[in-house]
């Protein structure tokens, strides 16, 4: 083999590592974000649906829960004024219920990599919404003049629905690969407001 086609394809195989290395250290990154890296038993507790806080907090849009704790994730609306803020529509915080109550901020690799939220203009007041780490479901912030407020939309059990909360349910599973059981989104029908709710499998 000629000397500068091998060097050119060693480049090319520490590249190629590199970039594998890079992809498992993200990988264990999102589930540190999520919450999830934990000793095995963590992954055996499940919380008991029926007995999660229901977070009443101002300017609420939805929230998030998911085992193995209580602690939440809340969605609120960000005004400037009158209007939303075009800059920043939506705040994302922690209830920390399992530590008493107290409400903190993400971090950085939570809120890039797993409970943020990006948002784009729909140009008419309303935003399309994307989590970090469920980019595939799209969301939409918009004005619901049946509850006249802001509400965030989106399509759960074929319907169009004001999004309330997503739980997250693990099984078991390892430190590195948890698991997760399922999705369930659950929120209200955007015509009669009736309770709906889907489960989605990963």
């Amino acid at each position: 083999m000629h000397a500068f086609a091998f060097i050119q394809q060693r480049a090319l195989y520490h590249v190629w590592r590199r970039n594998k290395l890079k992809a498992g250290i993200t990988v264990a990154l999102v589930f540190s974000a999520l919450g999830m890296v934990a000793q095995k038993s963590d992954f055996d507790r499940q919380v008991p649906m029926g007995k999660l806080p229901k977070p009443k907090e101002p300017k609420q849009l939805f929230y998030l829960q998911r085992d193995p704790d209580e602690n939440t994730v809340i969605y609120q609306l960000n005004m400037a004024g009158d209007t939303v803020d075009a800059e920043e529509p939506v705040n994302v915080y922690w209830i920390r219920y399992a530590e008493g109550g107290e409400r903190k901020g993400l971090n950085f690799i939570q809120q890039t990599m797993a409970y943020g939220v990006s948002h784009k203009p729909l140009g008419n007041g309303d935003f399309e919404l994307r989590l970090a780490a469920y980019k595939q479901l799209p969301l939409r912030l918009s004005y619901c003049r049946k509850s006249r407020a802001y509400r965030v939309f989106t399509r759960i059990d074929n319907r169009e629905a004001i999004l309330d909360r997503i739980f997250v349910r693990i099984r078991g599973g390892t430190k590195f690969s948890p698991d997760i059981a399922y999705f369930e989104l659950s929120g209200r029908d955007a015509a009669s407001l009736e309770p709906v709710a889907e489960r989605i499998a990963p």
